[in-house]
Order: structure tokens, then sequence, then C-alpha cells
């Protein structure tokens, strides 16, 4: 694992001297004798610290292998045993020539647990062990990575700065200029920011971090062609099981922020290494986004893909359903309706299906609409209100509209019905003539006139005064009953459930 090369990498000799400044003098003894009665007990102390620090760098190892590994919280216990280890070296004997050595431990121990604040009183404590400029230099780095991660961006990129002009090793260059680059970023330095992770991905081109945050930089400063490139490099890379979820997310909030450049930035993706689940999601997101930008082709093409890439999934669930969704556009007739519902049965019926939230409250209110029809009268209309506002399907919804309409011809809410599949016409009048669904508008507007020219809601069409409590009290009477319906709607999606459940 990459952070595990770039922080085992530390482990070697420190370059700090073993005891502090000034300190030395407490390790001279006026006579001969002492000295030789006391090797036995200082080499006794030595080995009894070097074995305790050999344990705290054993427990840090493992500890990180289990972060690497995905068990966040098992590694961080281990680590916080292996800080106590290392604490207790420093705390017994702050003179021995282990003390540095445990600090050192302790300080990446705590940068890996994120506790920042610790990370920088460690720091500053080695800092008391450096003798060299050299050794002070090492110390910045450290210190400038918790300051970063503290809200001290100045103080970062300075510390951060100095340790860099120094600095050989490739891994710790890389290390320092990602924390420098996002130092510069939250000081707004953009540019300055964009250099240094640029230069962390020519030095080590495989560290997903680094990357993954010129990306949301780029976002941010509104150069999408860059991020677009350069999200599209990071899809082509080989990831852990974390880091590729890490992608995944980041196209997420890419496609929520500059859609186009998703779009761009998904090209290759089919052929990429991702696990099939994850290779689904983002073509299944890749299909959501040409759909949003009026590319119907390509959005039916991309659902069909991540349903065939990963069947199981719940990306394949959610884009067969997704074509569904597309389809209800278009249909008018409830056999058309009726179809689709069965195609909806089966896609709920599997595993991804199950899993899906979405899939589940589509079921439901295909359940709901079910009903209302089933209901006939008011239901109908109801019905049609749902196809319109809730399906999407504004061709269906004319289609039962007109149909409550001819059914209850003298019921005070047709010319409701009427009115509102008016609007539908208006909206919708060539794919009307097309399919060659019903009336026209001008047809509808002379059957109000003719047959519902006193309707309170005719007249407020025609823009004369209706006598406004009387069109409320029809409003109130009607909500009431539709009121009732749903909660009948309600109560038979929560049969259907138990009985599936059952």
């Amino acid at each position: 694992m990459l952070w595990l090369a770039i922080w085992r990498s530390m482990v070697g000799g420190s370059g700090l001297r073993i005891v502090p400044a000034g300190s030395a003098h407490r390790h001279r003894y006026p006579f001969r004798k002492v000295i030789v009665a006391a090797i036995p007990f200082l080499a006794t102390a030595s080995c009894v610290y070097f074995n305790a620090l050999y344990n705290a760098n054993r427990l840090y190892d493992q500890g990180v292998e289990e972060i690497e590994q995905g068990r966040d919280a098992s590694g961080r216990a281990v680590l916080g045993i292996s800080i106590e280890k290392a604490e207790g070296i420093v705390e017994r004997s702050p003179d021995s020539r282990w003390a540095d050595d445990a600090l050192r431990l302790i300080l990446r121990a705590r940068i890996y647990r994120e506790e920042w604040p610790e990370a920088a009183e460690a720091a500053r404590k080695l800092l008391g062990y450096a003798e060299t400029q050299q050794d002070s230099i090492e110390v910045a780095g450290y210190l400038g990575a918790a300051e970063q991660n503290l809200g001290e961006a100045q103080r970062a990129d300075s510390l951060l700065s100095v340790a860099l002009a120094a600095e050989e090793d490739t891994y710790r260059q890389a290390e320092l200029l990602w924390y420098r680059g996002r130092a510069r970023a939250d000081l707004g330095l953009a540019q300055a920011a964009d250099e240094d992770f640029r230069q962390v991905s020519a030095l080590l081109p495989s560290w997903i971090p680094p990357r993954i945050g010129r990306v949301r930089l780029l976002v941010e400063s509104g150069n999408d062609e860059d991020a677009a490139l350069e999200l599209s490099m990071l899809l082509t890379l080989s990831y852990d099981d974390r880091e590729e979820r890490r992608v995944v997310d980041l196209v997420a909030e890419v496609a929520e922020a500059a859609p186009e450049a998703a779009v761009t930035a998904l090209a290759g993706v089919d052929s990429s290494a991702l696990l099939p689940n994850n290779r689904a999601d983002l073509i299944k997101l890749r299909g959501d986004l040409h759909l949003a930008l009026g590319e119907g082709r390509r959005g039916r093409a991309d659902y069909r893909l991540a349903a065939a890439i990963a069947p199981a999934s719940r990306a394949a669930a959610e884009a067969r359903l997704a074509l569904v969704r597309m389809d209800l556009r278009t249909i008018s007739t409830l056999e058309e309706f009726d179809s689709l519902g069965l195609a909806l049965t089966d896609i709920a019926a599997l595993s991804g299906g199950r899993r899906s939230f979405l899939v589940r409250d589509w079921s439901d209110l295909f359940i709901r609409v079910e009903y209302f029809l089933s209901s006939g009268g008011l239901g109908y209309l109801r019905a049609a209100e749902a196809a319109r506002d809730e399906l999407g399907a504004p061709r269906l919804a004319r289609t039962l509209f007109l149909s409550y309409a001819e059914t209850s011809p003298e019921a005070l809410w047709a010319p409701k019905a009427i009115l509102a599949a008016l609007d539908l016409t208006a909206l919708d009048s060539d794919l009307r003539e097309e399919s060659g669904a019903g009336p026209s508008a001008e047809e509808l507007r002379q059957r109000l006139l003719d047959d519902y020219r006193d309707s309170p809601y005719v007249q407020a069409f025609f823009g004369e005064d209706t006598g406004r409590f009387s069109y409320e009290e029809l409003e109130q009477g009607l909500r009431r009953q539709l009121e009732r319906l749903d909660r009948l709607a309600d109560q038979e999606v929560r049969n259907r459930r138990s009985a599936v459940q059952q």
C-alpha cells in the first residue's frame, strides 16, 4: 500500500541527535567506580527500552496494515497501543537514546490516526531533540502537515516549503507536496496548488489522494476541461477496494458540479479495470447525465449496458428502472402501463432491486396508481394526477383525465379533468397528433363551452368572475375525497408489502 510504503520509509535512522541539547553533562560521573558499577544497569535499561520500541514499531506496522485493509476501528486501536508504549519510553527516560525514535513513532501514528493537535504537539517535542539544521527541517515537514490539517494554512505553507527545499527522498517529497498543495488550495492559490498536485503525480503516478484532490481543485476553479482529463486518467489506474469507492464517489461529486466534464471523463469507463458493480454504477450515472443533457438515445444505451455488466447489482436494477421511467414518458394506454408494471415487478424481484430504495419507492407508486384505477370514478382522476405529477407520464395522464370526464360527464369535477387534459394537449400537441390520442385542443375548448359553461372551473379558465367561494368549495370537496383515496392506497401498499414478507 502506498501510504504504508511512505510511512515505513520514515522508520529508519532519525537523523536527530539522541540526547537533547544541553543535557550531555548529566551523563558524566566523577568516579570511575561509579561508571563501572552503572554499566550493567545502563545495558539492562537500554535493552528494556529497545524492546519496548521494537514492540511499539511492530504494533505500529500492524495498525497501519489493518487500516490499509479497511479495518479502520481495529487499526486505530492497535495504533493507540503503539502510541502508549512509545509514550512510556519518552516519559520514563526522555534522555535515552531511544526517546527521539519513540517520539517519531508517536508522531507518525498520530498523523495516521488524524489526531492533528496531538501530532503537532509531538512534532514540537521532537524539534527539541534537533541539533542540526537538517534535523529541524525534517521536523518542519511533520509539523507543516499537522498545521495544514489544523487550518493554519499560511504557517503550513511556510513550514512545508522549508522542508521541501532540503528533501531528496521521492516518497517524502511527494507527501510534502501533497500537504503543501492542500494548504495553498486553502489559501486560494489555485494555480500554485495545482502545480504541487501535478508534481506529486509525476513523482508517484499511482498515488490516488493527490489526483482526487486535483480533480476537486480544478472543478472548484471552474477548469472543467482539465478536471475531465485528470478524472479520466484517474479512472485508468488500479486501486484497492476502498480507493475505488472513493473514486466512484468523486465521479458523483463532479457529475453534480460539472456534468459535461463528468460525461467526458466517463467516456472510457466501459473498458476500465473497475469492479463490475462499480463500473455499472458509473455507466448508469453516465446514462443519467446523457439524459439530463438531452441525449436520450445515449442514455438508454448506457442503462442497458449497466444492466448487462452486473445484472444482480443495485445499479443494474436502477438502470432498468430508468428505462421504465423513460418509457413512461411516451405511453398513452392502460395496456402499456400494465406492461411497464410487470417489468417493474421483475426489477423489484432482483437482488439489486430489493436493495434499492428507489426501486421500492417506484414499486409503491405503481401499486398506488393501480389501486386508484381499480376504484373507478374519482380513482381515474387521482390516477391521472399521479401519472402527470409523479410518474412523469403526460400522455397517460391525458388519457386518464379524458376517461374520467367521459365516464362521469355529470360530475362536478368533469370540467376540471377536461381542463387538465387541455393543458397537457397544449404541452404535448405534436405527440397527440402522432399517436392519434383523442380530441384536439380546439375540440376540448369547444366541449367546455358547450357542456360546462356555468362551471366555476371553466369561468376561471376564461378569466371570468367565478364566484370564488363556489370554486374553493368545489376544490375542498374534491381534495377530501382524493385524500381518502390516498389513505386507502397507502393501506394497499402496506398489505402488498406484508404479503411479500410472509
